[in-house]
């Protein structure tokens, strides 16, 4: 009786934070201290599945309010060394969400970030893509001292997750820093003779991108001549 009332008050739990994590996203002025505070007293709970989706929850409030959630990005960034890898994945989601609308609370640690292409669990490794991509959509020259480790990651083992999201960083960066992964080009091109056919669309649409972007900056610097 005893572990099914346990069981019962963690499903109200869970229950409650995919409520915050709905109206964190949809209606984010319905968000109240008593939301944050929940999330607050919870996120250090021994329990995985809880932990997991709070991390959910704050990257859905902070792409609309990073304010409200900033004093738990350090968490996030400390259960980049959690053992449980849904914790990982959802922590990233969170400091990608969180940072893309305020880049200060994470720029100076997206080594901890990027670091996580290391990582054995290929959904993980996926995760930290995405997280880039969206710190990119805000500030793309955040990414170039590790465009090396992005190209090194067109050749993961992964078919399923990594080798069909990688293109899309460079992708994102291109759009606002094509110079950054010009270079990149001759790579991505010779992966376009990849198996894997999403990740082929995606470097198609990458290269397109970038080259768009070299061609309107170059355009540029002659008007400026």
């Amino acid at each position: 009786m005893k572990y099914l009332k346990i069981k019962k008050e963690n499903k109200e739990l869970i229950q409650k934070i995919k409520t915050i994590s709905r109206k964190g996203f949809h209606n984010i002025e319905e968000i109240n201290n008593e939301d944050i505070d929940f999330l607050t007293q919870n996120i250090k709970s021994a329990d995985k599945e809880l932990v997991e989706k709070i991390y959910w929850a704050i990257g859905q409030i902070g792409i609309n309010k990073p304010e409200k959630v900033e004093h738990l990005i350090n968490y996030a960034f400390k259960d980049l060394k959690n053992e449980c890898s849904k914790i990982r994945e959802n922590a990233l989601f969170a400091l990608g969400r969180t940072g893309r609308a305020n880049t200060d609370l994470i720029k100076n640690r997206i080594n901890e970030i990027v670091e996580m292409n290391k990582d054995d669990n290929a959904k993980v490794r996926m995760a930290m893509i995405w997280a880039c991509e969206n710190i990119a959509n805000s500030k793309a020259d955040l990414f170039k001292p590790y465009i090396k480790i992005f190209e090194d990651m067109l050749d993961d083992v992964d078919e399923q997750y990594v080798k069909k999201e990688i293109p899309e960083i460079f992708r994102v960066i291109g759009k606002y820093n094509p110079e950054i992964v010009e270079n990149s080009l001759e790579k991505l091109k010779v992966k376009l003779n990849d198996n894997n056919n999403v990740m082929r669309i995606h470097l198609k649409g990458a290269i397109t991108v970038i080259e768009k972007g070299i061609k309107k900056n170059n355009k540029n610097k002659n008007y400026e001549i």
